[in-house]
């Protein structure tokens, strides 16, 4: 193999190099943007996430605060039939005086 030979063999390596370099840098840019793009989609889903934990907290209190209210009222009528029936003395002496 001549010296020309020899230029022209490293002429076709340095421009199949360069061509693979250009490639793979272009394939690097994309790999970035898809990266960003990601990133930005898992942005996206944390703050929704974050949307259902503050919504779930306000729907836990809401049942909490619900059925204390409900065991409340529960324990106030069972107060109520427990309680000896209240009569007014007075207003039955009243009633057999008058007959």
């Amino acid at each position: 193999m001549g010296t020309l030979d020899h230029v022209k063999l490293l002429e076709t390596k340095v421009v199949s190099t360069l061509e693979l370099v250009k490639r793979l840098t272009e394939e690097n840019r994309y790999l970035k943007e898809q990266a960003l793009a990601q990133k930005i989609r898992i942005e996206q889903l944390e703050q929704v996430i974050q949307g259902f934990k503050e919504d779930h907290a306000l729907i836990e209190e809401g049942i909490l605060s619900a059925l204390n209210r409900l065991n409340q009222l529960e324990d106030d009528a069972m107060e109520t039939n427990e309680a000896p029936p209240h009569t007014d003395t007075g207003q039955t002496d009243q009633a057999v005086q008058q007959s």
